[in-house]
C-alpha cells in the first residue's frame, strides 16, 4: 500500500517538544505556525526556516487553537516528517544494559506521553506498545512527552508472544507490577537485560501475560490508595532501575 503525504507527516505542538525536534532533526521540519507572542522565543527556529526557504506562518491565538485543536500549544505548532524508528530486531539487540517498556493497551495519549517523558529521563532503551492506533505518534502524546518522544523510540506491536520469545532468546528477564503478590521494588535486582510489562489504567496487565512473567514487582507505599497511575508507577520503577545502573 502506498502512503500518502499526510501519513508521512506529524503535527507537533508544545514548546519543549518542538524545540527538541529543532535540536535533533531540523531537516525534518516542513513548516511552522507561530503566534506573535512566540516570535521572540522561537526566533532561532524561524531564522533556520527562513534560511532554508521553508514556510513559517505568523498566526493569532484563535488560528493556532484551530490548527492544533488544543489550548496547550505554547504558541507553536510544527508539521514534521515522521521520525524514522529502529527495527524491532535492532532495538532488542542493542549492546549494554537495557530496559524496554512493554505496554499492553495503554492507549491514553497523555499516559503514554508521560511514560515517554519518564523513559527519556531515566535512559530507557525503547518502548513497545500495543494499541489500536499508533498513539505514540499523536500530537497529544508528543506534547505530553515534553521532548522525550525524540529520545526514546516507541514501536507499535501486535504479538506479545513473539516479543516474549525473542526476549527470552536474547537473555531478557520479564517483570510486571502487582499490587498484592509482587516482590518489593526496593528488593528487586534488575539484570543486564529487562522487559518491564505494564497494563492499561483500569484493567492492568492481562492474566495471560502475568503468568508469563519471570518476576512480579510491588511498589511500597502507605496503602492509602489501591494503586498508582500507570505513568507514575512506571516512573517509580524506572527510578530504581536507574539507581542500580549507576
Amino acid at each position: 500500500m502506498k502512503h500518502t503525504k499526510k501519513n508521512q507527516e506529524t503535527k507537533v505542538y508544545g514548546r519543549h517538544a518542538c524545540l527538541k525536534i529543532f535540536e535533533k532533526r531540523p531537516e525534518d521540519i516542513v513548516r511552522a505556525y507561530v503566534t506573535n507572542e512566540g516570535v521572540f522565543e522561537f526566533k532561532a527556529l524561524m531564522k533556520y526556516l527562513a534560511d532554508q526557504k521553508l514556510a513559517y506562518h505568523l498566526v493569532d491565538k484563535e488560528e493556532i487553537d484551530s490548527i492544533t485543536k488544543a489550548t496547550h500549544h505554547e504558541n507553536i505548532c510544527l508539521i514534521v516528517k515522521n521520525k524514522k524508528l529502529p527495527e524491532f530486531k535492532d532495538l532488542m539487540e542493542q549492546k549494554g544494559r537495557s530496559l524496554i517498556l512493554c505496554l499492553e493497551e495503554v492507549e491514553n495519549p497523555h499516559n503514554l506521553g508521560a511514560i515517554m517523558r519518564s523513559a527519556a529521563h531515566f535512559g530507557v532503551t525503547g518502548i513497545l506498545y500495543q494499541a489500536k492506533v499508533p498513539v505514540a505518534n499523536s500530537a497529544a502524546a508528543i506534547r505530553t512527552a515534553e521532548g522525550g518522544a525524540e529520545t526514546v523510540p516507541a514501536l507499535q506491536v501486535t504479538d506479545w508472544s513473539f516479543v516474549l520469545d525473542q526476549g527470552h532468546r536474547l537473555g531478557f528477564k520479564t517483570f510486571a507490577t502487582s499490587s498484592h503478590d509482587g516482590k518489593s521494588l526496593f528488593r528487586t535486582e534488575f539484570p543486564e537485560k529487562s522487559l518491564l510489562f505494564l497494563g492499561a489504567e483500569r484493567e492492568g496487565l492481562s492474566d495471560k501475560l502475568l503468568k508469563k512473567m519471570n518476576q512480579l514487582i510491588s511498589i511500597p507505599g502507605t496503602g492509602e490508595v489501591e494503586s498508582l497511575n500507570v505513568s507514575n508507577a512506571t516512573a517509580a520503577i524506572l527510578s530504581e532501575w536507574y539507581r542500580q545502573s549507576y
